[in-house]
């Protein structure tokens, strides 16, 4: 009966846990750490590279600007095939400079393009957090530890000049995917950003916004440090205690979008109002056409009915007797003058 009752015990308690790692997203296949937000994010970079197309160059100058931004990090913009191919030289100076993670992604140094959150968002942190003593399938914005580098170097990026082979990973096997641009051509890009703000958390401190996208929960004077505290995630900073060149990417594009609706809808106004005035101009243009063809053919038309009424007059009249010859003779030379004029 006691080994019954031990049995039961310990069945209950097996269930208890998978109930519990079923909802943690323990279980074997069931997590993708910052799955949304990486989602939003990455279509959201899709959606701006599209509207970018070839170097922003049919768009108006505050989007154009805040596009620059928004993809290269720099409101003049940049290459695309360039970003694709390697990692921004900023990054190297970020782990070999005064930045650990913290810093970068937790404080003001965060939105300054969107590859670059989304490193903070995407890349293993300390120990390779979230993934470290992983065996299931669980990933990291739909990547295995091994392919965010975690077999390179168990140290992951958390502290000053670590992390290097991890962004690395991330930026070749998150980032560059998402740089591809969508089919839309970034006509859903207006769309796409506001489902990335939705997806914002405020996190206020002392009385000053802060907004995080990805897991964690930050600390008074820490946040996103890529440890299991403060979690693998982005804050942005814009408060008003935040100078203007701290505003994150995504708010100036946020300001540039209305700009640009109003400069499209001025020049498809100035379109339209071309295209009736060329219009206008080939009617008129067609009627001249059609006036020069009818001119000449009603002064022939003039001329023949008055010959006709004149050989008709001399008819008659030469139907009299004592027609005087010279009367008959001149109203012949009329019909002559006619006839030479009709055939020249």
């Amino acid at each position: 009966m006691m080994k019954l009752k031990c049995l039961i015990v310990v069945v209950m308690c097996l269930a208890v846990m998978q109930i519990v790692g079923a909802e943690s997203g323990v279980a074997e296949g069931t997590k993708d750490h910052n799955k949304e937000a990486h989602h939003l994010l990455c279509d959201l970079m899709k959606a701006a590279v599209g509207k970018w197309g070839r170097s922003g160059e049919t768009l108006s100058e505050p989007l154009k600007k805040a596009l620059g931004r928004t993809i290269f990090g720099s409101m003049t913009g940049g290459s695309l095939e360039e970003l694709r191919r390697e990692l921004p030289d900023f990054y190297e100076a970020v782990l070999k400079g005064i930045a650990d993670r913290s810093t970068a992604c937790g404080g003001p140094e965060s939105g300054q393009s969107a590859p670059y959150d989304m490193v903070c968002l995407c890349t293993l942190g300390n120990n390779s957090w979230p993934l470290d003593y992983i065996r299931t399938a669980t990933t990291l914005c739909g990547q295995n530890k091994n392919d965010l580098g975690s077999e390179k170097g168990s140290k992951g990026w958390s502290d000053r000049g670590t992390g290097f082979e991890q962004i690395t990973a991330t930026w070749f096997n998150v980032i560059k995917h998402c740089l591809e641009g969508d089919k839309e051509k970034g006509e859903k890009l207006k769309e796409a950003l506001e489902h990335f703000l939705g997806k914002l958390k405020n996190k206020p401190y002392q009385g000053n916004d802060r907004y995080q996208l990805g897991e964690g929960e930050p600390e008074s004077y820490s946040a996103c440090t890529g440890t299991k505290t403060t979690g693998v995630c982005v804050m942005y900073y814009n408060g008003t205690f935040v100078k203007k060149d701290r505003i994150p990417w995504w708010q100036d594009l946020q300001n540039a979008l209305p700009e640009e609706e109003k400069f499209q809808e001025e020049k498809r106004r100035a379109e339209e109002e071309k295209r009736k005035q060329q219009e206008e101009a080939a009617k008129k243009e067609a009627k001249n056409t059609e006036d020069l063809k009818s001119g000449p053919q009603a002064n022939n038309q003039t001329e023949r009915s008055q010959k006709d009424k004149l050989h008709e007059a001399i008819r008659k009249y030469n139907m009299k007797s004592g027609t005087p010859k010279t009367s008959s003779m001149f109203m012949a030379s009329h019909c002559r003058y006619f006839d030479l004029k009709e055939h020249h």
